[in-house]
């Protein structure tokens, strides 16, 4: 009887969780893309296609496309030449402080991308340092460059997506088998042959995947478009124009748009990526960096590498600095006059400025409580199960992946505008988790594919023999299971901390009063001139940034 009982619990505990996985998957993943669609073919006295028609006969509506593709474009090629060109230039040939020059080369993918623009318009703007020393120097009458519209967004872009082709293609190169070059050049190829023929197939799917994630990421960028892209109009800030002058119908349309853009381009890297499957062990002779033999060449490399690293620190030292500025002081001249720690002493000291930090603090921690709660179980369900509906559990876990924050944050609008089984029956519009839920959308599909990686690690063997030796599922988790996974879930919850504590886009969309971040603060007092205080905002958001990025590193091999 009590095994009978044991039995039947074994296995409606299961079921239920399962079902409770798949509810919040499809209510706050699948049921609110389905609702934007929904909208988007609403018309008046029924549905229809009517407003796509009139999207795609606009002119000026073509005009905001054709931007948003030629943004993507752009980015990708810009990117694609500074990122292969360093991975070639650090791991392909021999590189001096490799190890440290490759952790600085990768510092402009754990900040904040609305840090970085801020710091660029102090650097580059029309009252920038960088600009009007210049302007100075010259003895010029007006700004020797305009930091806005699409140039000032390619700039942004390619400081902050480049990493994707460095990180790709510097892998990629580490797993070059250094016997197939030796052997192509004792055949007698030259060494133009042995590029063509070994290394560009080696490097050939890594660029690729970059490719295909920079273009999905450049289409949906949404700070720096409307921090400096002025009159250069793309879909991700007319989503928003759209949304502020409550054309919701409207901002549905734009939302599948973009979506259906950048699902495209996520479908065929799926397809790719099973189609080349990258090899993630080194086989035969590992590769060794070649020596650049010529010492002109060893200068000119340590010059370019020098210059970059420079390049890449400066918006850094700028925003520190700046943090120290008094904002009263520094209003007609070209450099800060006097500096103070009062914009900190104001963020501890004072509630209202403090506030934000406290709610991007908490909001994240939620999210990223979320996301390991939901994680979890998807993880052991796609990798350790054989349930007949886990791929459609992996399929709504990677799904945000290929949806732009901009397309995020409109659909759970849409989905929260009316009372549903998802949401309570209420309306949540307005409400303070609705921000926290668009960070743990947002990062979901990432903490899923860390503790993915975990779950492998995981041997089904050392399982069955603690339940063998008498132990309870309880014990055998906390004594088995979680010691293995601890080191992943860790990482993942830090992770979507640090994306999530100076998010923008979808908090520019979903915030409130109530519970307004810190990155909206950062734009407030930009707006309201107190740029001490902005920069003292973003100076402790790379504190805390850094901070955590080290501890990843040093709590999971997964993310180094």
């Amino acid at each position: 009887m009590a095994a009978g009982k044991k039995q039947l619990t074994s296995r409606i505990v299961p079921g239920f969780g399962f079902l409770a996985l798949l509810w919040v998957l499809v209510g706050y993943i699948l049921y609110p893309a389905l609702t934007t669609l929904w909208k988007s073919l609403s018309v008046d006295h029924g549905t229809g296609i009517g407003r796509y028609v009139e999207f795609f006969t606009s002119s000026s509506s073509l005009q905001v496309l054709q931007n948003t593709l030629l943004l993507g474009v752009l980015t990708v090629v810009l990117c694609a030449s500074v990122g292969i060109g360093l991975a070639f230039l650090v791991h392909y040939f021999e590189c001096p402080h490799r190890e440290l020059l490759d952790k600085l080369l990768l510092l402009p993918v754990m900040m904040p991308g609305i840090i970085i623009v801020f710091a660029f318009v102090q650097l580059y703007g029309e009252s920038g340092l960088v600009t009007k020393t210049l302007e100075s120097l010259l003895g010029l009458e007006k700004t020797p460059y305009s930091f806005s519209g699409l140039p000032g967004i390619l700039f942004v872009h390619v400081y902050t997506q480049y990493v994707y082709f460095y990180l790709t293609v510097s892998l990629a190169i580490k797993q070059i088998d250094a016997s197939v070059i030796e052997s192509a050049r004792v055949l007698g190829a030259s060494r133009a042959k042995v590029f063509r023929s070994v290394i560009l197939p080696f490097t050939t799917p890594a660029i690729i995947t970059a490719a295909a994630v920079t273009f999905m990421t450049g289409i949906g960028s949404f700070a720096a478009p409307s921090i400096i892209g002025g009159g250069y109009k793309v879909l991700t800030t007319q989503i928003l124009l759209s949304k502020a002058n409550n054309y919701m119908e409207t901002a549905a349309v734009q939302v599948v748009v973009l979506t259906t853009i950048s699902m495209g381009f996520f479908m065929v890297l799926r397809w790719y990526e099973k189609k080349k499957l990258f090899i993630s062990s080194v086989k035969g002779v590992p590769f060794q960096p070649i020596r650049i033999r010529t010492r002109r060449l060893r200068w000119c490399a340590s010059g370019i590498k020098l210059v970059l690293v420079l390049l890449i620190l400066l918006p850094f030292v700028t925003i520190i600095v700046l943090s120290f500025v008094d904002s009263g002081s520094w209003m007609v001249s070209i450099y800060p006059q006097r500096f103070t720690l009062e914009n900190f002493a104001a963020i501890f000291s004072k509630a209202r400025k403090f506030a934000p930090f406290m709610n991007s603090i908490n909001m994240s921690i939620m999210a990223a409580l979320f996301c390991l709660v939901v994680a979890v179980p998807a993880s052991w369900i796609i990798e350790k199960t054989r349930n007949r509906l886990r791929g459609l559990v992996d399929f709504l876990v990677v799904l945000p992946w290929a949806m732009p924050a901009s397309a995020i944050a409109i659909n759970i609008i849409t989905a929260n505008s009316t009372p549903s089984v998802f949401s309570f029956n209420m309306v949540l519009v307005g409400a303070y988790v609705l921000l926290p839920l668009g960070y743990f959308i947002k990062s979901l599909p990432i903490v899923v594919r860390i503790t993915h990686i975990s779950f492998q690690g995981l041997n089904s063997t050392l399982l069955e023999a603690s339940k063998s030796l008498g132990a309870s599922g309880c014990r055998t988790f906390c004594k088995v299971t979680l010691p293995i996974l601890y080191p992943g879930l860790l990482a993942g919850f830090l992770y979507v901390f640090v994306r999530s504590i100076g998010e923008y886009t979808v908090s520019a969309f979903l915030y409130t009063a109530s519970n307004k971040p810190i990155s909206i603060a950062m734009v407030n007092a930009i707006f309201e001139y107190d740029i001490g205080l902005a920069m003292a905002y973003g100076t402790v958001l790379i504190a805390l940034t850094v901070c955590l990025s080290i501890l990843i590193s040093r709590v999971s091999p997964v993310l180094r």
